[in-house]
């Protein structure tokens, strides 16, 4: 795509974005949290706000990307933490409940690109701790899929944790709730890597193969660092295969959609039909980051070969002349 059919691409979609805000909060002013109309605009403002994150990473690079993910986690960590000190220690009135529409927009932002921001740079991790191979005689390989494997134990213990925490006292409470909202936090990313590195190795799980003695033999006259992806073996060669169906997209979706249910609850669309406790859809919020994590990481590969082309031609290249 032309660079100018890019620029106007991105710009159309930051258009549609502000206007898109500025819609939401007439709406939020004029109509009840529950009405048909606020919650469409608020859809349609979440679908925007991710096109146009998509659209910043293949329409430019995730170099850009990465960037605008660490200014934003930056930005939402210091935010926060003014936050909970004026509502808990200072007890002056937190900026949330003066601005509460201009808050709720960078809510949505905040969250909306941490979800998506995580993909890919679990992505990006993949690409620059595993393009380099430091050699050695002997090595011990500690498997993925073990890896995920602890990451989903200690979920388990940090829900239970979270349960917990959700019974202190009032007072507690006030002082303590930064502890929850951290094991919160820390939950969503161990659930989420734990669920991607469990089932982008599932082969090598249902196997039981956890942790492996390799021998590795190279010439002296070689360089100290080689590109992994050209070591690939027949072992090697169903994680480098593309599942049937096309995965990511709705690891995508239900990334965005379980993170914000873990947030908001209840109220991130303001739909109970059926009456349920704002428990049941922060749980939901979880359970959906699971499977999202096992959804990117099964088609891990095909999300690759959009962020990193020339890195996967060389991975195409290994595999054709292996198999040949």
């Amino acid at each position: 795509m032309k660079k100018l059919h890019k620029i106007i691409s991105l710009g159309t979609l930051l258009i549609s974005c502000v206007i898109s805000v500025f819609n939401y909060f007439a709406l939020n002013n004029s109509k009840s949290s529950s009405s048909v109309d606020l919650v469409v605009n608020k859809l349609i403002l979440i679908i925007l706000i991710n096109l146009l994150f998509l659209g910043i990473l293949f329409l430019t690079n995730i170099t850009v990307y990465r960037r605008i993910f660490l200014i934003t986690l930056t930005l939402f960590a210091i935010i926060w933490l003014i936050e909970f000190l004026t509502w808990a220690y200072l007890d002056v009135i937190p900026l949330s409940y003066e601005y509460s529409n201009l808050w709720e927009v960078y809510m949505f932002l905040s969250f909306l690109i941490l979800g998506q921001g995580l993909i890919f740079y679990i992505v990006y991790h993949i690409k620059k701790n595993t393009t380099k191979y430091v050699l050695s005689k002997h090595r011990l390989h500690l498997h993925e899929g073990f890896v995920g494997l602890i990451f989903l134990i200690v979920s388990v213990a940090l829900l239970w944790l979270r349960s917990s925490l959700l019974f202190l006292t009032d007072i507690l409470w006030k002082r303590l709730s930064i502890i929850l909202f951290l094991v919160q936090i820390f939950l969503f990313v161990f659930l989420y890597i734990g669920s991607f590195f469990f089932f982008r190795d599932i082969h090598d799980v249902l196997k039981l193969k956890f942790i492996e003695k390799i021998k590795i033999i190279e010439n002296s006259s070689q360089s100290n660092e080689i590109t992994v992806f050209k070591r690939i073996t027949k072992d090697d060669l169903h994680f480098f295969k593309f599942p049937k169906l096309v995965l990511f997209p709705f690891g995508i979706v239900l990334t965005v959609l379980g993170l914000n249910l873990i947030v908001y609850g209840y109220d991130f669309l303001q739909i109970n039909i059926f009456d349920l406790e704002n428990e049941f859809f922060v749980l939901l919020g979880y359970f959906l980051s699971f499977v999202a994590g096992g959804l990117i990481g099964r088609d891990w590969l095909r999300l690759f070969k959009k962020v990193y082309p020339e890195i996967y031609a060389e991975i195409k290249r290994a595999i054709v002349n292996l198999e040949n």
